[in-house]
């Protein structure tokens, strides 16, 4: 979610790129970041309702990135949720940039 305008880049001037979203669902190495700092400060981190710190969570609701790539003329699949289902996504997705079109594979992640 930092820069989604990339991907209209990529659309607007057919660059063939293969893209694998590693989708954990928020900002891993934030948490990780205060978790550091609250036990060298001898603190308690804010958990807040959800899997870490307060802002770093980006679920509830989940972002269909495949979804905003699409919507910016991007060939998509996702969210890949199973491992099994990575092998055929890449081998489809590749042939796509093959064809010269932009292709992104929202496979989501363990957290950490």
């Amino acid at each position: 979610m930092y820069a989604p305008g990339v991907l209209w880049t990529a659309a607007k001037h057919k660059i063939p790129l293969l893209s694998v979203m590693h989708n954990n669902r928020g900002y891993h190495q934030e948490v990780m970041h205060l978790q550091r700092l609250a036990n060298f400060r001898n603190r308690k981190v804010n958990l807040g309702g959800d899997m870490g710190p307060v802002g770093t969570s980006i679920e509830r609701p989940d972002i269909e990135y495949h979804k905003l790539a699409e919507s910016m003329g991007w060939w998509a699949k996702g969210p890949i949720k199973e491992p099994a289902q990575l092998r055929a996504a890449l081998k489809e997705a590749v042939e796509v940039v093959k064809s010269g079109q932009p292709a992104l594979l929202n496979v989501w992640t363990q957290p950490r």
